[in-house]
């Protein structure tokens, strides 16, 4: 698994220079390996848990710190549809929330917990295979790309709906879109559940 390094961008820390941590405006980045480059031409606003901040008109792109829970965005996210930053090793990158699936096509259903549990199942079925990491906290994007490998061999399905609970922290959502999306040879698009939306 590669590193996670992140990139420090404009903040001057007093008695601290941590040089793996892409911040701005106080909002610690996620980092993912499928990230796009930068939009152009959005105001980039800084998210931290808590009330939103102002937003601009035009184009936006929200550099979301990574304690903040879903719920939060949900009100912003549908009714401005910003673009998003995350972490890319030491660069600063756009990341896409969600990937157009065949409407036809079958998904994998991931359900997302906030608890660092995500459980995976095949199309028409309640059966799920469950991850949960050893701090109960936090979703492993690893975790995620090796389950979804497993079950992109098995049902040769290459599109998956995430399902998040509602208060699952930014990067939490941020891996396990990001997991499933890197996790194998070929393609996989991912995308929200609507009831998510």
């Amino acid at each position: 698994m590669r590193r996670a390094v992140l990139l420090l961008v404009g903040l001057a820390l007093p008695a601290c220079d941590n040089r793996n941590e892409a911040r701005i405006g106080g909002a610690i980045m996620p980092q993912a390996l499928s990230s796009i480059p930068v939009p152009a031409g959005s105001t980039t606003v800084a998210v931290t848990p808590g009330p939103m901040p102002a937003l601009p008109d035009g184009p936006l792109a929200l550099a979301i710190d990574v304690n903040v829970p879903w719920t939060q965005l949900l009100p912003t996210v549908r009714a401005r549809q910003p673009a998003f930053l995350v972490g890319d090793r030491d660069k600063l990158r756009g990341f896409l929330l969600e990937d157009e699936l065949d409407p036809d096509g079958d998904a994998v259903k991931i359900i997302a917990t906030s608890g660092g549990k995500f459980c995976v199942s095949p199309p028409g079925t309640d059966l799920a295979y469950c991850m949960e990491s050893s701090d109960r906290r936090h979703i492993s994007a690893a975790f995620v790309r090796e389950v979804m490998s497993k079950a992109v061999a098995e049902y040769g399905i290459t599109q998956a709906r995430v399902d998040p609970d509602a208060d699952i922290l930014w990067a939490d959502l941020v891996r396990t879109i990001d997991g499933a999306r890197t996790c194998c040879k070929v393609p996989v698009k991912v995308a929200l559940l609507k009831s998510a939306h």
